[in-house]
């Protein structure tokens, strides 16, 4: 591809050739390539922010033939651009995003060819749309002439596509300028949400800091999470008291936010969430990275609720601290299981208490009181550096942005970009602070 990675899956995959002496067969193979680069991109999606995928089970599964089936529609050279992917930005026929976002990435990645503008033209302001698909592709595509492009695009497009811009800017890492100011400080909420993203790479984050200051008392929930974590990522005295303040209140981002960055007497809080029905899962679920014993002892008395939401991400918790491989204790799926339509959430099965409880009696003189543990292991940059890319990507995220939260000056790692460049982000994150 464009970026340089290697096209030995291609062969896999198929590719088209060039000079095929059957047109028709020729486009059967660009149409399949197209169909499975598709079916790919949605379950690398997917896969992001899955418990049953590691970064390494990305990269080695769906993003390589992703990228395998995209190199066969750039070898499929013309026919392949004019059959399939621009009827795929420009047609009304899109009933799913990802082909649109194929079809992005095919026509980015072929030599020769400047697409960008008449891309730009389709991109929608609506992220329900399929063609937002094409932002998708534009966050991915690795060109070098892109970030300056896509800001410049922000600048001169209409209002109801700063949004869009903005995410893409925020995912690729680029200063958006000051245009960010204006959509904190503006009434769409889409766009401050997005701008509350894309200013944390701004070269002058000083200029926006009070308009962050201000979005922290936001009525809208999302707004205020991404208000609490960037003014947590920016180390603004404000933001952490607007955190405890609604972690207080058991506001669920903020409960997560506290077992990253909160202090232990902050982390009270997160105890006493486990006692409101409406909020315990939340409070679960962060207790999971608190990461101490007396976490892992408060998720195992929630683990009796077989079938239940709460009863998965409390086995999930304690797993994730004492290092319990949850297989030989699972319990079969109950038909009932209020968990099973939370799409990425539990694919955590449901545990055995009795067997777990008996599996602990054996572990837990391993642990003390105090310090935090990761899989069974003390919480350490050793740790963490080591099992990154083993680590369940639904952990693995969150641990990202702990690690963000505690360098000053850091932007989080994109959890929607290719394996590679959340690599290389990462590793800036455990290197120590100058």
């Amino acid at each position: 591809m464009a970026d340089g990675t290697s096209n030995s899956l291609a062969s896999v995959a198929r590719p088209p050739m060039a000079g095929h002496d059957d047109p028709g067969l020729l486009f059967d193979i660009i149409e399949e390539h197209f169909d499975e680069a598709a079916f790919y991109f949605r379950l690398w999606d997917q896969a992001q922010d899955a418990l049953d995928y590691t970064l390494d089970e990305v990269r080695r599964g769906p993003e390589e033939l992703l990228r395998a089936n995209i190199d066969g529609l750039v070898v499929g050279g013309e026919a392949a651009a004019q059959r399939l992917l621009w009827p795929a930005i420009e047609g009304d026929e899109a009933d799913h995003w990802t082909g649109p976002g194929v079809a992005t990435l095919a026509l980015l990645s072929r030599r020769g060819d400047d697409p960008l503008d008449r891309i730009l033209l389709r991109l929608p302001s609506s992220k329900q749309s399929p063609l937002h698909g094409i932002a998708r592709g534009l966050g991915l595509a690795q060109r070098s002439d892109l970030d300056e492009r896509l800001r410049n695009a922000l600048y001169a497009s209409d209002e109801d596509k700063h949004e869009v811009l903005l995410d893409i800017l925020a995912g690729r890492g680029v200063d958006p300028g000051p245009l960010v100011g204006v959509c904190l400080q503006g009434t769409d909420f889409n766009a401050a949400c997005s701008a509350l993203l894309a200013v944390r790479n701004s070269a002058n984050a000083s200029a926006h800091v009070r308009a962050v200051e201000r979005l922290l008392n936001s009525t809208e929930a999302r707004i205020r999470a991404a208000a609490l974590e960037t003014g947590l990522l920016w180390g603004l005295p404000v933001a952490r008291a607007a955190c405890t303040r609604q972690a207080r209140a058991h506001d669920d981002h903020a409960l997560l936010l506290t077992a990253l960055a909160g202090t232990e007497a902050e982390q009270e809080l997160i105890f006493a969430a486990l006692d409101d029905p409406s909020h315990r899962s939340a409070a679960l679920r962060a207790l999971g990275f608190v990461g101490t014993l007396r976490a892992a002892e408060a998720c195992l008395r929630f683990i009796a609720e077989p079938g239940k939401l709460v009863g998965g991400l409390a086995g999930e918790a304690f797993s994730m601290i004492a290092g319990l491989n949850p297989g030989p204790f699972a319990l079969a799926p109950e038909e009932d299981s209020d968990a099973k339509d939370v799409p990425g959430t539990l694919a955590f099965p449901a545990l055995n208490p009795d067997g777990v409880a008996e599996w602990w009696k054996g572990k837990r003189s391993n642990f003390r009181l105090g310090p935090r543990y990761l899989q069974g292991e003390p919480w350490t940059p050793a740790t963490i550096g080591g099992r990154l890319a083993r680590l369940p990507m639904r952990w693995r995220n969150v641990i990202l942005l702990e690690l963000a939260l505690r360098k000053p000056g850091a932007v989080p790692v994109s959890t929607r970009s290719w394996t590679r460049c959340q690599e290389e982000r990462a590793r800036t994150l455990l290197e120590p602070a100058s």
